[in-house]
């Protein structure tokens, strides 16, 4: 990152430096990262080389929709990924609880409000906004956000929720490829459009 905004540095003069500050983020409880850790290891074993967006640079990369927004969609469409999306939530029933578990001990309204998870492997993520999230989300190892355009925010989510806006830039922070890195990503895309406010939740202090 400190490379990064050197670039920056260089191409916008020494009077535009990009400054860069951080967000700690929430930590979950052992007990919780121990059970949602254990059920990201058998998904793992489970689906050896999935892949459903062979455009994103992950190992493994899966998305999991709640079954009250994969139920409506089959209602309104009659959708065969609706009546997929079901059958995979079904298949991962333990994951999902597991991650609401630890999602509950943070933010249990929103435990109980979010469609969808993003579950990954190895993911590394360029800078990007998330086009169809109404409001924030919460994720476990997640990265970087741009909270204006000349300060950069490092969200610690290594064994902790950050709490981000997805509308705003985001990415994952370069880490050891030779690491094991799971992340859950934990969003909203159904219900009412909530106002794009700040891109990052929390206390955030001088890097």
């Amino acid at each position: 990152m400190k490379c990064l905004l050197g670039e920056y540095k260089l191409a916008l003069g020494e009077r535009k430096e990009r400054k860069l500050v951080r967000s700690l983020g929430t930590p979950v409880p052992p007990s919780k990262l121990d059970t949602l850790e254990r059920e990201l290891e058998s998904w793992s074993l489970r689906y050896d080389k999935f892949q459903e967006r062979p455009m994103i640079r992950a190992a493994k990369y899966m998305i999991l929709r709640s079954p009250t927004e994969a139920e409506e969609k089959m209602i309104k469409l009659g959708s065969r990924r609706a009546h997929s999306a079901i059958r995979k939530y079904q298949q991962n029933l333990s994951l999902w609880a597991a991650a609401k578990a630890a999602m509950a001990t943070v933010d249990s309204q929103f435990a109980n409000l979010f469609t969808g998870l993003a579950i990954t492997k190895n993911f590394i993520g360029s800078p990007h906004i998330d086009t169809t999230n109404i409001g924030p989300f919460y994720g476990l190892s997640l990265g970087w956000v741009e909270l204006d355009a000349m300060t950069v925010c490092e969200v610690n989510t290594k064994n902790r929720f950050g709490k981000i806006d997805g509308r705003f830039v985001h990415f994952v922070a370069p880490y050891d490829v030779d690491a094991t890195r799971y992340s859950v990503i934990f969003y909203l895309t159904e219900g009412e459009v909530q106002v794009k406010g700040k891109a990052v939740f929390g206390e955030i202090v001088e890097y």
